[in-house]
């Protein structure tokens, strides 16, 4: 029983980084500015394929290097550019 609580604890809690929960969005939907700082902070990227929206607003843009290496950047909605990924 002691272990079947402290697991529950733990799910609840969370684990990780504590980035908080993200929402995948289409990459329509995000706006151009995000979208325009992620292409500048990456420009090895050939395209970006996947977005998300963070609980703190911001989004986390996802696009692959020719090499297929992914970068992640990581921007908010003005297009303030907060961190990035590679």
């Amino acid at each position: 029983m002691r272990k079947l609580l402290i697991g529950a604890a733990v799910l609840l809690c969370g684990c990780g980084k504590g980035e908080g929960e993200k929402t995948p969005v289409k990459l329509e939907d995000v706006p151009p500015p995000a979208l325009k700082t992620a292409r500048d902070k990456a420009p090895d990227v050939q395209s970006f394929h996947e977005a998300y929206r963070k609980k703190d607003g911001t989004f986390e843009i996802r696009g692959k290097t020719k090499s297929g290496k992914v970068v992640e950047v990581e921007v908010k909605a003005d297009g303030t550019f907060v961190d990035i990924e590679r």
